[in-house]
């Protein structure tokens, strides 16, 4: 997706023709979704036996994308297309045909279960965050069971799509932490190895990142910076290329990573620098603290939920739904030398930390009662 320019007088129209082009490019998957909806069966099965919004599985190799959540829960209860009394939906990662397939099922007696990770704001999306919003509120107000990342998402979905009267309640993203785990042996103490990762919708991030390693370097500081990622805005290559200057041999730019690729990167860093404002439930710095990365990041969004003053420094920026907001590259670069000084005690209170809260078995555990409680409903 590409971030239009919310300043823009032409965003709002930017964003309804984007919206009309992207129903007509979905219209044909959408008709033919809507016949097979109508041949879905609801189960009486006493037990849950969960839709996650698709009537077909995918080819093989199909991209996970913002599924990647879905994961876990898929593995504990297999994916059920035509017979099935839930469905789970997670809000950044909805099918094209999602009101068709709510509809239907729902009216034949299945379940809803949401779960709510961000919304839009002015701050991202300009005078056109309505245009996001609305299939958001209309699929959430359909829920049984509302699941938000974080409080963080459940005051953002509150405030842009509605009260909500359901039950519901706040479950951070899970990680295995038998997978992301710390490295066997330690990394070298110089230099110091600086890791930003995630998909950048915006320059505000990635030149956050850079201008703070600006700042340590002129104190006389050896470092490295790594951005991993997805560079996804309109003219980012060019952007990012003209906030390196100077920096050219100091920063690495990885390409886009896979899960399983992720754990390797996380090691390979001494810390994770995390700049993006207002994220809900970041799965970057959970997966990093899992492999004993503290954290430098924002006192923003969910991350004051997630990051403990043990295990990592945020530092504080102005609060909001006008506009994004960047780091001190200042404060930053202090948090960053504060975290070095007790670099091996954080890691191993964030690792301590992303064990005791974000381990998937609890978290797989309270969705299995969830369900159930629901279906009893």
């Amino acid at each position: 997706m590409v971030r239009p320019d919310p300043t823009s007088p032409w965003s709002e129209a930017f964003h309804a023709l984007r919206e009309a082009g992207s129903m007509m490019r979905r219209l044909p998957e959408k008709l033919a979704a809507r016949s097979r909806v109508w041949l879905l069966t609801i189960s009486d099965d006493p037990q849950p036996r969960v839709n996650y919004g698709r009537t077909r599985l995918p080819a093989p190799g199909h991209p996970i994308g913002g599924e990647i959540k879905l994961i876990h829960l898929r593995k504990a209860f297999p994916e059920a297309l035509d017979e099935f009394n839930l469905i789970y939906l997670v809000s950044s990662a909805l099918p094209p045909h999602a009101e068709e397939l709510v509809d239907v099922a729902k009216r034949r007696g299945a379940k809803l279960v949401w779960n709510q990770n961000g919304v839009a704001y002015p701050g991202f999306y300009g005078d056109s965050y309505p245009w996001f919003n609305r299939r958001l509120a209309a699929l959430r107000s359909r829920a049984d069971y509302i699941v938000n990342q974080s409080e963080f998402s459940r005051i953002s979905a509150e405030r842009y799509l509605g009260a909500s009267e359901v039950p519901s309640e706040v479950l951070f993203n899970p990680v295995d932490t038998s997978l992301f785990a710390p490295a066997q042996a330690p990394l070298p103490p110089g230099p110091w190895r600086i890791l930003a990762a995630g998909t950048s919708h915006a320059l505000y991030r990635t030149k956050s990142a850079l201008e703070t390693l600006r700042v340590l370097l002129s104190r006389g500081h050896d470092v490295r910076l790594a951005i991993a990622g997805e560079f996804r805005w309109s003219g980012a290559g060019s952007q990012v290329r003209d906030a390196l200057r100077g920096l050219e041999e100091k920063v690495s730019i990885l390409p886009p990573f896979r899960q399983a690729e992720a754990p390797a990167i996380y090691r390979n860093a001494h810390l994770l620098l995390h700049t993006k404002y207002n994220d809900p439930c970041p799965t970057v710095p959970i997966e990093a603290m899992a492999c004993g990365l503290p954290v430098v990041g924002t006192r923003s969004g969910g991350m004051g939920e997630l990051v403990s003053e043990a295990c990592g420094v945020l530092v504080p920026v102005a609060q909001g739904w006008t506009r994004d907001v960047s780091g001190n590259p200042e404060l930053l670069a202090d948090a960053v030398e504060r975290v070095m000084t007790a670099r091996d005690i954080m890691a191993g209170e964030a690792r301590a930390r992303a064990e005791k809260v974000f381990d998937v078995h609890p978290w797989i555990a309270r969705h299995a009662m969830i369900l159930k409680e629901v279906l009893c409903r």
